[in-house]
């Protein structure tokens, strides 16, 4: 007795359980999901190359300023500029630049006087405003007598801008007491960074 086949139905049919796709149509599907898979290796790739090498819009992320002065300058007894101690950036909108800075200063202190400096970075080239940045520089009355005491003052400040335009932080100082000619700042290094708001 021979087996009952249904009509058009081939052995491979009937033996695979293949739902009635033909070899030839299971191949060209396996082909075309093959070839997508490559495709989509090849734009993952495309896409990482593109933002690694291409800068995004200006002013996208932090933009960093630096600078630094060396040599001495009296800091009088009212607010004193520290020329070329200064850091200017160019910024494209809002946001924070945060400036930090190491300040060299010099003390002539004589024995029996109090001596104090106030260093600050500032906005303006004449602000001495005391705020929780200033630094403070102190030889106490009872210190020997010595025409060399040498500090270098840590500074950190942050300055919220409205918008972009070009931006330029001080260093400043005032000698509060024990002023004479021989007070002077000795050094500057300054960086300023710009966060986007």
């Amino acid at each position: 007795m021979k087996p009952v086949r249904s009509k058009g139905a081939s052995d491979s049919q009937n033996r695979s359980g293949d739902n009635g796709k033909s070899k030839g149509a299971r191949l060209r599907s396996e082909v075309h999901v093959g070839w997508l898979s490559v495709l989509a290796v090849a734009l993952s790739f495309t896409a990482l190359a593109f933002a690694v090498l291409v800068p995004g819009p200006p002013g996208a992320g932090t933009i960093m300023a630096q600078n630094s002065r060396g040599g001495p300058m009296t800091i009088g007894s009212t607010c004193t500029h520290y020329p070329g101690a200064d850091v200017v950036i160019l910024l494209p909108r809002a946001g924070t630049v945060v400036v930090s800075a190491t300040v060299g200063v010099g003390i002539n202190h004589t024995f029996g006087l109090a001596d104090e400096a106030r260093i600050v970075i500032a906005a303006s080239d004449s602000d001495c405003a005391i705020t929780n940045s200033t630094a403070f520089v102190s030889v106490p009355a009872s210190s020997p007598q010595d025409s060399a005491y040498y500090v270098t003052v840590p500074l950190l400040r942050s300055f919220p801008v409205a918008g972009a335009g070009t931006y330029v932080v001080h260093v400043n100082g005032v000698m509060a007491l024990g002023a004479d000619s021989y007070d002077r700042f000795d050094s500057a290094s300054l960086v300023a960074a710009f966060y986007p708001a």
